[in-house]
């Protein structure tokens, strides 16, 4: 005979947090008065508490103790929504106290649910989670639950590190190993697709250009489709998964596109064993030899990335403005850039316009940035540049901008070009212009890229810049 009991887990909270909603047989509630809870409880009358309790099925022979492996799984997934829905981390030692009473869960009324987080009502979202957990598939709320367990984690991982950067290898694997998990939801229809495409090419080709017809088509149609499939089905790279699902979910852009190869490389860098040995190491300085010598994103762009794709497989509006602006932030790609020097659209804009990114959002900050990354030629940039150096104003945003590209191409001028280029540096160094780094940082960076920035390097032995 089973026993119903209630295990409740309370924890100290300093955010700005109201809850009172249930789920999964649990309730989740915030309060400054645990009496109810823990008679014997004295605490801080000016305290904010977070208590989940679980109503869990014990048999006879178990006692009290074993509520809390009972109500484990449920008390995971509710610390993941909650992280998941407020960004904060939620994690399971951060309870100093819980307790499990015989007798069934005092549950909340649906109408009386209540989530709100810093002044923002989240009790539509909260709605339509528990809407999702109790109409979807169990494979899809099993999928659910381990998506923001996975996400829960690298939160914790992304906190941990924030300053020893100790985790860094690990934050970028867990955010990856989200869209790598949910894109296995998309797969199915993805090779349904393309089994589909090899069929119908296979057999255009077979009966319009090989003019084959009858059992002699068949049979060259099975074989041949089947060679071709294991060609294409067999190599569907992880990468091409991930911008299958971002494409289902209608935020896929040639930039994405662009950010997800790049992720990927990083990602296959700290899965795959090689070596981490390097000469020099730059500010701030690693706890160990990183995986990934130049981070080309921040751990930002990946939370909102993941958790957005995580909202939309359950269909819920989250995090939508925070990945409008990642979206806005995504550097235009390198044929972007390429296509706007080659065209010489620079020619048809202002220098305004140019720093602002009206064409298309290329600045002369993003040909700096394919300048340091060593993907086009100093040469090849310095035709779109020259005319914003050669006309350089002492405006603090257009030097900002424009120092790291002059510290690239200045070894590489000649004449009128070099002199503005010189100058501009003096100028951003005298006025401290610079892009939240010093100049000394700039040049230990470049060098660590493998960049040999000479004028830079004199100037400063030259104490003619700080």
């Amino acid at each position: 005979m089973k026993v119903l009991a209630t295990y409740t887990a309370t924890a100290e909270i300093d955010i700005d947090l109201d809850l009172d909603f249930g789920l999964l047989d649990s309730r989740i509630f915030t309060t400054n008065d645990l009496s109810a809870i823990y008679p014997s409880h004295e605490g801080d009358s000016e305290a904010r508490y977070l208590c989940i309790s679980v109503e869990v099925s014990l048999d006879e022979f178990e006692s009290a103790l074993d509520g809390a492996a009972h109500a484990r799984p449920r008390l995971l997934i509710i610390l993941g929504i909650l992280s998941f829905l407020t960004q904060e981390l939620f994690i399971s030692f951060e309870f100093f106290v819980s307790s499990t009473v015989k007798g069934e869960l005092n549950r909340t009324n649906v109408a009386d649910h209540k989530f709100e987080f810093s002044g923002i009502d989240f009790v539509p979202k909260i709605k339509q989670i528990i809407s999702f957990i109790d109409s979807s598939k169990e494979n899809d709320t099993r999928l659910f639950y381990s998506l923001i367990d996975r996400y829960r984690k690298a939160l914790f991982l992304e906190k941990e590190s924030e300053d020893s950067m100790v985790h860094d290898d690990e934050v970028l694997l867990s955010y990856f190993h989200i869209l790598e998990l949910l894109s296995t939801k998309y797969y199915a229809k993805q090779k349904s697709l393309a089994l589909e495409s090899i069929s119908n090419l296979s057999e255009s080709l077979l009966k319009d250009i090989f003019l084959l017809d009858g059992n002699r088509l068949q049979s060259e149609l099975s074989s041949k489709t089947k060679l071709i499939e294991s060609l294409f089905i067999s190599e569907l790279s992880v990468a091409s998964k991930i911008l299958f699902m971002l494409k289902e979910q209608g935020i896929l852009t040639h930039r994405l596109k662009a950010f997800i190869y790049d992720f990927v490389k990083d990602r296959n860098s700290v899965a795959h064993g090689r070596q981490v040995y390097q000469d020099r190491v730059i500010f701030p300085v690693p706890q160990f030899f990183p995986l990934v010598a130049n981070w080309e994103y921040s751990f930002d762009m990946l939370r909102i990335i993941s958790g957005r794709t995580i909202s939309l497989f359950i269909g819920l509006d989250h995090l939508e403005d925070e990945w409008i602006e990642i979206e806005d932030d995504l550097l235009p790609t390198l044929e972007e850039v390429n296509t706007f020097i080659t065209e010489k659209r620079f020619d048809k804009i202002s220098i305004e316009d140019f720093y602002s990114g009206k064409d298309n959002d290329i600045t002369p900050h993003a040909i700096g940035y394919y300048l340091m990354i060593k993907k086009i030629k100093v040469a090849f940039a310095i035709a779109a540049l020259q005319k914003v150096i050669l006309d350089y104003r002492e405006i603090e945003d257009e030097i900002t901008q424009l120092i790291q590209v002059v510290v690239l191409i200045v070894d590489d001028t000649t004449d009128e070009i070099r002199e503005k280029c010189i100058n501009i540096i003096k100028l951003s160094s005298d006025n401290r212009w610079l892009p939240d780094v010093g100049m000394r940082d700039i040049l230990h960076h470049l060098e660590y890229l493998g960049h040999e920035p000479k004028v830079l390097r004199e100037m400063m032995l030259n104490r003619e810049i700080r």
